[in-house]
Formats: structure tokens, C-alpha cells, sequence
């Protein structure tokens, strides 16, 4: 058959896991594969025998309904086209009602009997190795894309009420062995530095010890170092074992023409320009390659990279804070973990999560990943809360805990738009401006934490009422008087007037300039109307545009 796997064009720090199983099952079964990000208008003339489209987070939904409809089209049937995911899995008779297709051939939770495809076979997809090579197939590149992927377990016994994890795998249980699953990397593709585990709960595991071992077994122990066999050393290895996917020769001679720069040898140089020379005009590359392995491996070993490098193991997922104790540490710290996840979802376990760090530290981990939801049942003052827990944590331990505050979105929801009970659109904002400015993370450093968030509650409710302009480019705003200006007429506001203007500018700006301003507080709300945008002259000079209302410009050069 010739097979279409499709994700659709959302940005994606991890490559589609479920897709590159689906392309090991189908070459396994000698069928022609290709791998889309998007659309891809070279293919569209195309018609495919069958194609699976991939699905993320449900508040994608409009861009997976669009790449459906899209390639819906590209198959002689319409019973030829699959959909499965996290999406799909959590919301199928939506994606049903949406692009019309059958709901049977919506692919729900993890993919392991073929038969729902119409195969006849005995083959768990959901266990085969990843296919690395379709990544090579689009230009896209996933940050975390050249590691190792793999799980040790599936699913998670809380059932938390927010997370998906129930639907998509109902079951904990333990899948193939790790071992195994590298060796099979190694093999195929060759070693990767760093191992990502998506395990949900990887502390409900129970024999830690045996999974610790066979970690430590493949490579990962705490201290492990990692020696990278170099482009040259893998395409070969691949060429030895039969390997001619086509852009394995196009990998081996960009790396050559960039290797030459190394060679310090003049002899050794005209010996590899000729060799390299040589293979611009064959008809067979990777036999060329093979030919004159004897003459040009020497070289590229004489002038490559054999630096080892520092090589960690990431329970991306992260780790029950209420599971960690003195015994599961010990078997976790002979691992090269870096860092360690621990959620800190609820300020009313902030007593459990303390101790957690604590043990983590007391068995020698110093970096710890810290994931923090809020927009759930929590109020704007437990988020502030958390993330000063953490601060403190790292002056006391002396370790580095980096928080990552995610908003809760619920999993029936096709957009981000949702508004917990106890939060505001305005603070939801605010919240989205200061992560922006740090990227999504809240450092270690104290001074860094209480300059983003406030010294205070007092402060930080304040910085949430702040216009968004303000936040974002808080340096220039408070060097030029603007946030003291802002600040002295917030601050003279009563606590009632406070809450009416949160509720005035949780509008969008349209909605705000078309709404009548009450007369106490037109004043302040001007500035929620400043735009700060640079302009490029023609002197290559920087301008900062300030639009304080409809009809008053100023243009102030920084």
C-alpha cells in the first residue's frame, strides 16, 4: 500500500510518536511510506491507499478538523483515512460531526489491535520502535526531536478530575522492556544522547529496583557520559546493513563537505577531497561509500568530535510528589536524572511537596523541574504562593527549581478561552504577559521572582491589574514615569473600584473602546489603550510608537 501519515502544522516540541510506530508496522509490511507536517500541495495530486492523521491537545481542534477535511479528499474512499491522538481519543463525535467521517475510524487510546484498521494480523503498534527516519521527510524541526522516546509504563492510578491521562490509557500497567526499546534505536538509527520517558506515574511502578536496573543497564546511570559515533560512523553502519533510504546520501555528503574543514593533514586532505570528489558522479552512493570505507574512516577518525558528553534521563511526565519517599529516591538518584519533575498543583499540598524536594535533595538531586497548574480550582493568590514556596526551597536546599505555571484548559473544550471561577480574564492576561517575558519559566533566583511577580501579595495583585503594555516592556515604561503614573492613580482606587475596572478591562480593546467609561475611572483606563511597537527606519534607527487614545500619537525615539 502506499500510506500518508499526517500531523497536523501546530508547533510541537516532541515528534509524533503514534505516527512513527504506525510508519514501523507499515514498512514492516513492505508498504511505501511518507510522512506530512501540514500541507504539503506536492502531494495533493496524489491518492493515497490509507492515511492517518495525528491529533494533539483538543484546543487545536480547528487546525485538526482542517487537516482532516484536507486530506479526506486524497483517498479513494473515505473509509480509507484514520484519525487518532490525544484529541481524537477525547473527543471523537465531535471530530464525527466536524469532517463526516465514520466514528469507527476514529482510532481511541493507545493503538494495539490492527483489526480496527481492517488488518489481520497479531502486531501491537502501540509496542513496535520508532521510525525516526519520516522526520527526515519535512523541514519542521521538533526541539526535542533527536532523543530517545520511549515508556516503561502505562497509565496512572489518581484519575485526576483535569487530566486526560484516564481516557487515553485507563489501565496502569507495565509495557516492553526499556532495554529492548534502545536496542532497537541503537541498531536501526544509532545512540542517542538523552532518554525522555513519557510514563504518567512512573512511581507506581512495582519493582522501581528491576526498572532502575535495566535504566542503568541501557546506558543511563547517574554519571553516564555519552559518546557521539559521529554522522559519518551512523550512515555507515546503515550502509553495512543494507540501509539505501534516500536521504541517508544526501546526510553523508553534507556532513563530508562541512568535515573537510577540520583535516590539518595536506596529505590526508587530497586523499579525502579525491574520495569525496569521486562520489558526485556515481550511480550507487552508499557503495561508493562502502568502497573506500578503508581509505576515508581513518581520516574522519583522526579529525571527529570524540568528546564525551554528559548523557540524562527525563521522566518528562514527571513524578508523584505524594508517592516520593526515602526508598524510591535512593533507586531514582542511581539515574541520570536531570532534572526531576514533581507537580505542585494544589497549595494545600504544599506541606507534602515541601517534604518531596526535600528527600529528592537529601539524596543528591540539585535540579528540579517544576510543573504548577492554575486557571483550575485555585485562586490567583495560590499560584503566587507556589512559586514563592519554590524560591524559598531553592535559598534553603540551595538547589535550582524551575517552575513552569501551566493554565488549565479543560479536555471538552476545543479552545484555550476557558476562565476558572476564581481567576479573571485580566489576570489570565497578566499572568500570560510576565511568562512571555520569561519564557514560560520562573527562574531560581529570587530577586528574578520578586521583580516579575511582586514582593507581595499586595504587589502582585497590583502587577495583575497592570496594562499589558506595561508588563511587557516594564523597563522602558518605568524608566519613562508611565508604571509610576499608572501606579498612583491604581492605588488611590477602592477596593470597589478596583474590581469594576478588572472587569472593564478583561474586554478585548475593541470591546473596550466601544464601551461607555464610567467617570471615576476614565482616567486610568487610557492606559490600557498604549501600544508599544518598534518601527524600522530608514536609518536603521528604533522608534517606539505610544497610542495613549484614538486620536493622540506620539512617536518618541529610544
Amino acid at each position: 500500500m502506499r500510506v500518508l501519515l499526517v500531523e497536523p502544522n501546530y508547533k510541537n516540541k516532541y515528534p509524533p510518536m503514534g505516527l512513527m510506530k504506525i510508519s514501523t508496522y507499515h514498512k514492516m509490511l513492505e508498504d511505501e511510506v511518507r510522512f506530512v507536517k501540514g500541507f504539503d500541495s506536492s502531494i495533493d495530486e496524489e491518492v493515497w491507499d490509507r492515511i492517518y492523521v495525528t491529533t494533539l491537545f483538543t484546543f487545536d481542534f480547528d487546525i485538526a478538523v482542517e487537516t482532516i477535511n484536507h486530506y479526506k479528499l486524497l483517498v479513494n474512499n473515505i473509509n480509507d483515512l484514520f484519525v487518532g491522538g490525544i484529541m481524537a481519543s477525547l473527543m471523537p463525535d465531535k471530530i464525527v460531526e466536524a469532517t463526516g467521517i465514520e466514528r469507527s475510524h476514529i482510532l481511541t487510546g493507545l493503538f494495539t489491535d490492527t483489526s480496527v484498521v481492517g488488518d489481520e494480523n497479531d502486531i501491537n503498534v502501540d509496542e513496535l520502535p520508532l521510525d525516526y527516519d519520516i522526520l527526515e521527510q519535512i523541514e519542521y524541526k521538533y526541539p526535542a526531536g533527536d532523543n530517545y522516546f520511549a515508556y516503561t509504563t502505562r497509565g496512572c492510578p489518581n484519575h485526576c478530575s483535569f487530566c486526560a491521562v484516564p481516557i487515553l490509557e485507563p489501565n496502569f500497567h507495565v509495557t516492553n522492556n526499556i532495554i529492548d526499546q534502545i536496542k532497537a534505536i541503537d541498531e536501526k538509527y544509532g545512540p542517542k544522547q538523552h532518554l525522555l520517558l513519557l510514563d504518567n506515574n512512573v512511581l507506581n511502578t512495582a519493582d522501581l529496583t528491576a526498572l532502575v536496573d535495566d535504566l542503568c543497564a541501557a546506558g543511563f546511570e547517574h554519571g553516564a557520559k555519552y559518546s557521539d559515533p559521529g554522522t559519518y560512523n551512523i550512515v555507515m553502519m546503515r550502509y553495512r546493513n543494507g540501509d539505501r533510504a534516500d536521504f541517508l546520501d544526501k546526510k553523508m555528503a553534507t556532513y563530508l563537505e562541512g568535515f573537510k574543514k577540520r583535516i590539518k593533514s595536506a596529505e590526508m586532505l587530497e586523499n579525502f577531497l579525491q574520495i569525496v570528489i569521486g562520489a558526485e558522479d556515481v550511480d550507487d552512493y552508499a557503495q561508493y561509500m562502502l568502497d573506500h570505507e578503508e581509505e576515508l574512516s581513518p581520516i574522519i577518525e583522526k579529525y571527529r568530535s570524540k568528546t564525551k558528553k554528559a548523557r540524562y534521563l527525563d521522566f518528562n511526565q514527571g513524578v508523584d510528589g505524594r508517592k516520593i519517599n526515602d526508598e524510591n529516591m535512593e533507586q531514582l538518584a542511581r539515574l541520570a536524572i536531570r532534572p526531576l519533575r514533581i507537580a505542585f498543583d494544589d497549595i494545600r499540598l504544599k506541606d507534602v511537596y515541601c517534604k518531596a524536594v526535600r528527600t529528592a535533595h537529601r539524596h543528591g538531586i540539585k535540579e528540579i523541574s517544576n510543573y504548577i497548574l492554575f486557571n483550575y480550582k485555585d485562586k490567583p493568590e495560590d499560584l503566587y504562593e507556589r512559586l514563592r514556596v519554590n524560591i524559598e526551597l531553592n535559598k534553603e536546599l540551595g538547589i535550582q527549581i524551575f517552575s513552569f505555571p501551566m493554565k488549565y484548559s479543560p479536555i471538552s473544550e476545543t479552545d484555550r478561552t476557558y476562565i476558572g471561577a476564581n481567576w479573571c480574564k485580566k489576570s489570565i492576561r497578566a499572568i500570560s504577559a510576565i511568562l512571555q517575558v520569561t519564557k514560560g519559566v520562573v527562574a531560581a533566583g529570587s530577586s528574578f521572582f520578586y521583580k516579575a511577580f511582586g514582593n507581595n501579595l499586595e504587589e502582585y495583585f497590583e502587577l495583575l491589574a497592570m496594562p499589558r503594555e506595561l508588563i511587557m516592556f516594564r523597563s522602558y515604561f518605568e524608566e519613562n514615569g508611565t508604571t509610576a503614573e499608572w501606579q498612583s492613580l491604581y492605588r488611590e482606587l477602592t477596593d470597589e473600584q478596583k474590581n469594576r475596572l478588572m472587569e472593564l478591562v478583561s474586554l478585548n480593546v475593541t470591546e473596550l473602546r466601544n464601551t461607555p467609561w464610567p467617570d471615576d475611572l476614565k482616567e486610568i483606563l487610557k492606559y490600557y489603550l498604549i501600544k508599544y511597537t518598534w518601527k524600522a527606519e530608514l536609518s536603521d534607527e528604533k522608534y517606539v510608537q505610544l497610542s495613549l487614545t484614538d486620536d493622540s500619537d506620539v512617536v518618541v525615539e529610544d
